[in-house]
């Protein structure tokens, strides 16, 4: 006689049972009996004591899935699976404030900079808010990281524009066509295109008669190796036509079909790991490359620019030319606020260098005289 399940068995193989818990009926399912027995006992615990930090943390992470976009997720996610490492088997009701001060002050001690700091504290505040909204479910009634603050002076790290000398290098490299991504810096340095734009072009939107490039889709790698491509942008004005300056113009290879930027190995857009050895790869090529001692004494390379140098480096170019805020915002999808706030700085770098200037004018004067 065969044996008799401890509980039913679904059409569909699983294992079911109905339970109630603290008022509220709740099925479970599982392959086995036994894997239903055990997941009663892990409510039943969680309903007595609450939600751990990691169960907390990934019902957050799954309510704003749909709501922010997928760089602020994927940098969202980073964020949260360091707190996970931290905190994640704890009762969230059971976090003290002096634990998430401590853990703070020690982040600082790793180097970080101040707006990645202030990223740790905010997702630590999203995710206890969204655990307060489910009271009920999570135990927690007060945001222990609501008064937390990060400390002062810490580093602000400000990505600028490349220097004279880099961007001799760039046009060195391009010019001389050396090695294969020679195009890649010059291309961002004359279109301003952020590299997601950048690595979704193909040869198609490059409208030489119309001497425009129709920009109008990005790449994504959502925290994964596999590009994605968005036909959305990050604003209204992220699909729009920039100009083919003639600098470009003159480097730009003719009758080309496919993508600007391929995978050398597939033909296609290129993975988040190609991207990364190939950026390096041009940064060697066109001297863009540091030498740095590691942390446990080793000798490292590290790249003195990244993609988005060379986007500061069109809003600069933009600047010195004369272009207005407005005009320039349509070429970078940038809102004019957005630009004009770019433009204050760059005004206010051109009369420090100013100042400068007129100084040490002076003091070549002053020396001058006192020499006759």
């Amino acid at each position: 006689m065969a044996k008799k399940e401890k509980y039913y068995k679904r059409p569909d193989g699983l294992f079911e049972a109905i339970r109630t818990v603290n008022g509220k009926r709740k099925a479970f399912r599982g392959r086995t009996c036994r894997e239903v027995d055990r997941k009663i006992l892990e409510y039943r615990d969680e309903a007595e004591k609450g939600w751990t930090f990691t169960k907390a943390a990934d019902n957050w992470y799954r309510e704003i899935e749909t709501e922010v976009a997928h760089a602020t997720y994927r940098n969202y996610g980073n964020t949260m699976r360091r707190l996970v490492a931290r905190f994640g088997p704890e009762r969230i009701a059971e976090i003290t404030p002096e634990e998430i001060v401590a853990y703070i002050r020690q982040f600082e001690k790793k180097d970080y900079s101040r707006d990645t700091v202030q990223l740790e504290i905010s997702v630590l505040k999203l995710i206890f808010r969204s655990a307060i909204n489910r009271r009920t479910e999570s135990g927690l009634a007060i945001n222990p990281a609501a008064e937390v603050r990060k400390s002062k002076g810490l580093k602000h790290r400000v990505r600028t524009a490349l220097t004279e000398e880099q961007e001799a290098k760039v046009e060195a490299t391009a010019r001389e066509k050396r090695g294969e991504w020679w195009l890649l810096g010059y291309f961002l340095m004359y279109t301003g295109l952020r590299r997601g734009e950048a690595l979704a072009l193909t040869w198609r939107d490059i409208d030489r008669k119309a001497g425009v490039i129709h920009v109008c889709k990005k790449l994504n790698y959502d925290n994964t190796n596999v590009p994605l491509l968005e036909d959305h942008m990050k604003s209204e004005n992220g699909r729009r036509d920039v100009p083919i300056f003639d600098e470009l113009a003159r480097m730009l290879p003719r009758n080309q079909i496919g993508y600007v930027f391929p995978s050398p190995d597939t033909g296609k857009y290129l993975t988040a790991y190609e991207l990364a050895k190939y950026w390096k790869q041009y940064c060697r090529d066109a001297g863009l490359m540091d030498t740095i001692t590691a942390d446990n004494g080793k000798q490292k390379e590290k790249t003195q620019v990244s993609p988005h140098c060379f986007r500061h480096t069109f809003a600069t170019i933009c600047y010195e030319a004369g272009v207005d805020a407005r005009t320039a915002a349509e070429w970078l999808g940038d809102s004019v606020a957005v630009m004009e706030k770019v433009y204050i700085n760059l005004r206010k770098n051109h009369r420090s260098n100013s100042v400068r200037q007129v100084n040490e004018h002076l003091s070549r004067a002053k020396a001058a005289g006192e020499r006759s």
